[in-house]
């Protein structure tokens, strides 16, 4: 497996042109979600990395990061590396987590009545300080009066 895995990282470093790649991360537009953008050059590259660090995972039983090299391709919108390495862990998944099931990751949708709560809410705070407004100051009502 070795042998394939290192023909599998070198055809990819080969076949995609570092000039070429473009890779960041991101968040949607609702800022709840992370996002990769990224060219196909630039995701085979990525991948080619992640492949690298689990050789190295393989040959090495460190604790510490392993940290991505400084590649042009990959660029922070961000101004700092939201993803710099890999912090190695060499149990299961059952044990790292602790043996617990784990719910499957559903994707959260936003509500429709969010927008509603908050006009309602808006409203009763309008209300509220209309009031608070006429029993501060009573000489308000004479203009409210007014037609």
């Amino acid at each position: 497996m070795p042998s394939d895995l290192e023909s599998s990282i070198r055809f990819l470093e080969e076949t995609n042109d570092p000039t070429e790649a473009f890779f960041t991360y991101t968040v949607d537009d609702t800022g709840e979600f992370g996002l990769i953008k990224a060219n196909k050059e630039g995701l085979r590259l990525y991948a080619a990395e992640l492949l690298r660090k689990s050789q190295t995972l393989e040959q090495e039983h460190q604790e510490k990061p392993l940290f991505f090299a400084d590649n042009p391709w990959m660029y922070s919108e961000t101004g700092y590396d939201l993803i710099a390495g890999v912090l190695p862990e060499y149990h299961g998944r059952r044990e790292i987590l602790g043996a617990r099931p784990v719910p499957p990751h559903h994707r959260v949708k936003r509500r429709g009545r969010q927008p509603v709560a908050l006009f309602i809410l808006m409203c009763i705070t309008g209300a509220l300080i209309m009031l608070a407004t006429l029993k501060a100051f009573p000489t308000l009502r004479l203009w409210v009066n007014i037609h």
